[in-house]
């Protein structure tokens, strides 16, 4: 490693890749400040270039085999631990242990059909569950910190015991293994816990009480539990203030987008036996729908490829082109609108969106049904419960139903003459 390579290092948040004389990835990471973090794992005098002595002997050996690294930076430490997590997966560097398996970040769910529901991790949503998440930090610490305010179930395992476990001794458990509660009894706790889970300004109202009353008992050691609780809560409420940030670094780590896609066109076609052809375009900005940017098209084409293509390329005339583009189909419309975009050479994302078929007909469902997303390439195949899979379906459908209620007015004013 030459002293020159650690120069000049960016200070804004990214991720650093380290490599061999043979060009194999070592190891990836992430940083808030990047030349900081680098210079970290070096001791520098004049042009020599040693391992830090400060770190542990796997790290000092991993160092000694680093023959040039790569940046990336990024517009976040959040959009940071996302790339990083993805480069992981993918490139699988020798040194990285954490994340090198297909693990994805976390989950919370809980199962309502249960007579004592219990909250529990997981990496990945559970079907038939209600799920909060994905979680990119601080899972462990919400559920910790709603645990520790309302006596629900700690674990699975604590309602095959037979007697009341530590926890009902510290009065976080009500002890449904021992018949003191009844589901009837225990029903509202679990009401109390998941609003706190979907209002974390509450969930940190209350996190502040229970550390005040502690202090003022002098009880500064539990206060301290709290106020950890607390700290961590507001700084994922921060993070989740605007959920279409998260939503949007979510996509870019699932679809491989250079950047999180603030701007997303939505379309659909409407025709009945090949009349009142239209097409409806819909747009999601920046966290909310942007009903003024919506476009409704009167279309000549006489199958749905012929009328999707029409659309397209009469949208791409316009100007100002989105971050992605959402259709409703499979892969020949991804192809589709991609070819038509590569002939008038302009570049947006484009994924597919098909509706999961049973029995060769297409499932419809509020919320529980496994479509289909396409590109060009690659499938993804997520679980109905994904909140991922969950946002497209909702666009999806608002393009949908845009397109059809154009359809109707036209087969109205048909019939009306």
């Amino acid at each position: 490693m030459q002293a020159q390579s650690l120069s000049n290092l960016p200070t804004t948040s990214g991720v650093y890749l380290y490599f061999d004389a043979k060009d194999n990835l070592l190891y990836v990471g992430k940083a808030k400040n990047l030349q900081k973090r680098v210079l970290s794992y070096f001791k520098v005098q004049g042009a020599q270039v040693t391992p830090n002595p400060k770190n542990s002997v796997r790290i000092q050996r991993m160092v000694s085999q680093i023959a040039y690294l790569q940046v990336q930076t990024t517009h976040s430490e959040e959009e940071a631990l996302l790339l990083e997590n993805k480069l992981i997966k993918t490139k699988q560097p020798k040194y990285n242990i954490l994340l090198k398996d297909s693990k994805t970040y976390p989950y919370i769910c809980i199962d309502l059909r249960k007579p004592y529901p219990t909250l529990e991790r997981t990496r990945e949503p559970l079907e038939g569950h209600k799920c909060f998440g994905p979680f990119s930090l601080a899972s462990l610490e919400l559920l910790e910190s709603v645990q520790s305010l309302i006596p629900l179930v700690q674990s699975k395992s604590c309602l095959k015991g037979k007697k009341p476990c530590i926890f009902h001794q510290m009065g976080r458990c009500l002890a449904p293994c021992s018949g003191k509660v009844s589901p009837q009894d225990y029903a509202p706790l679990v009401k109390e816990a998941l609003d706190l889970l979907e209002h974390k300004d509450k969930l940190c109202a209350r996190l502040k009480e229970r550390m005040r009353i502690l202090a003022t008992q002098e009880r500064f050691e539990e206060a301290a539990i709290f106020r950890d609780y607390l700290q961590v809560v507001q700084t994922l409420l921060k993070r989740t203030e605007q959920p279409e940030v998260q939503m949007g670094l979510a996509l870019q780590e699932l679809l491989e987008l250079s950047k999180p896609p603030k701007r997303i066109e939505v379309f659909d076609v409407s025709h009945h036996a090949q009349s009142a052809c239209v097409g409806g375009m819909v747009v999601w900005s920046r966290g909310k729908w942007l009903k003024s940017a919506y476009r409704r098209y009167s279309l000549a084409g006489t199958d749905e490829y012929a009328q999707m293509h029409e659309m397209l390329e009469r949208r791409i005339k316009q100007g100002g082109l989105p971050d992605l583009w959402l259709l409703d189909g499979g892969r020949a419309q991804a192809l589709l609108a991609t070819q038509i975009l590569e002939s008038l050479g302009v570049s947006v994302a484009v994924i597919a969106l098909a509706k999961e078929k049973a029995h060769k007909r297409a499932k419809r469902g509020g919320g529980d049904v496994a479509d289909v997303i396409y590109s060009v390439s690659q499938t993804w195949k997520l679980k109905a419960q994904d909140v991922r899979l969950q946002f497209l379906q909702n666009l999806r459908d608002e393009a949908h139903r845009f397109a059809l209620a154009y359809h109707r007015l036209k087969k109205r004013k048909a019939f009306l003459g």
